[in-house]
């Protein structure tokens, strides 16, 4: 490529660990603030998905990271209109980007200084989903679960009314901490959807898709 053209950054927006902003960002690196700690239960508990043996299959043997901690998107209050039962079923990943695209717009002065939202694209790097989609497949996949237990000799040994207490009772668990499966979950937790999201919310009718940026 010859034709070299400048790109300006006109506004910034970021959701970051102990950071909910750029400038928190920026006085964190200034300050010399370490954001990597260990995992909370809240993302994900290690005592059951941790070793520190690598041998050991089908576990991690890191626990540590930058998590983004306490986030709330608050709609209403921003004044986007999402309706609540559309904005439980979105995926983290599409709430951050809502919020980051909130702020950089605000920093460029938007909606008081002049946008052409025809001619504005939403492009965003993604990989995978969120995780929503792992607990809706953790659900969904239930009955498989069921069947293998139910397939174990020594639960086939087990009273009838003990096998069947404890498959309604995993069942009933399940359903308790895994939200409903609704026509709102597919779209919440796509990571296609993400640089819809944004599009939709501030009526930018330009072109919106997601590349796939790895670990970027």
């Amino acid at each position: 490529m010859t034709d070299i053209q400048a790109v300006a950054v006109v506004g910034l927006g970021a959701v970051m660990p102990d950071a909910s902003d750029p400038l928190a960002f920026w006085n964190n690196i200034q300050t010399g603030r370490s954001s990597i700690s260990e995992v909370s239960d809240e993302r994900w508990r290690a005592d059951l998905y941790y070793s520190a043996d690598h041998s050991v299959r089908d576990k991690t043997y890191s626990k540590i990271g930058g998590w983004v901690r306490a986030f709330n998107l608050d709609a209403f209050k921003w004044g986007i209109a999402i309706p609540p039962r559309v904005l439980q079923s979105m995926d983290m990943s599409q709430q951050w980007a809502i919020d980051a695209s909130r702020q950089a717009l605000t920093d460029y002065g938007y909606p008081q200084r002049h946008l052409d939202p025809e001619r504005v694209a939403v492009i965003i790097g993604n990989t995978l989903a969120g995780e929503g989609h792992y607990n809706s497949t953790f659900r969904i996949r239930l009955p498989e679960y069921m069947e293998m237990l139910t397939a174990l000799p020594d639960f086939q040994l087990l009273p009838e009314t003990t096998r069947r207490a404890l498959l309604e009772g995993l069942q009933g668990s399940m359903q308790n901490r895994v939200p409903d499966i609704t026509e709102d979950t597919m779209p919440g937790e796509l990571p296609n959807i993400i640089a819809g999201r944004v599009a939709n919310v501030f009526n930018f009718s330009g072109p919106n898709f997601i590349t796939d940026a790895a670990c970027a």
